[in-house]
C-alpha cells in the first residue's frame, strides 16, 4: 500500500494570519447578532446590517480559503484588510479610539503576514 505524501507544515504566520481573520469573522458575526437584537422595530439600521453581513460572509469564505491554503485568498484579503484599517482610522478619529486602534493594528498586521514570502510559499 502507498503511503500519502507528507503535509506540509503550516508555517507561523500563516497561522497567526488565519486567527486574526478568524477572529475578525467572529468579531462581526457577534457585531450582526448584536445589531439584528437592537434593530427589531427599526428600519433604518438593516442598510447597516445588511453590508456588515456582506462583509462578514466575505470574510467567512475568505477564511475557510486561507485555512485551507488557498492562494487566490491572498489577495481579497490583502484589499479587506486594508479596508478595515480605513475604518480604524475612522474609528480612532470619532468616538472609538480603543476599538479603531485595536482594528488597525490588526489589520495592518495582517496584510504584513499574508504579505510575508513564508505565507506567500505556504499558499498552494
Amino acid at each position: 500500500m502507498p503511503t500519502p505524501p507528507p503535509v506540509a507544515k503550516r508555517p507561523t504566520t500563516l497561522l497567526i494570519a488565519t486567527a486574526i481573520v478568524l477572529f475578525e469573522t467572529v468579531a462581526l458575526w457577534g457585531y450582526i447578532i448584536l445589531l439584528v437584537a437592537t434593530a427589531i422595530g427599526e428600519e433604518d439600521i438593516w442598510r447597516v446590517a445588511g453590508f456588515i453581513a456582506m462583509w462578514t460572509v466575505a470574510l467567512t469564505f475568505l477564511s475557510m480559503g486561507l485555512w485551507r491554503r488557498r492562494k487566490w485568498t491572498r489577495a481579497p484579503l490583502i484589499v479587506l484588510q486594508l479596508l478595515l484599517s480605513v475604518i480604524g482610522f475612522s474609528l480612532i478619529n470619532g468616538d472609538a479610539p480603543a476599538p479603531g486602534a485595536v482594528l488597525v493594528v490588526l489589520a495592518v498586521g495582517c496584510v504584513g503576514l499574508l504579505l510575508v514570502s513564508q505565507t506567500r510559499e505556504a499558499l498552494s
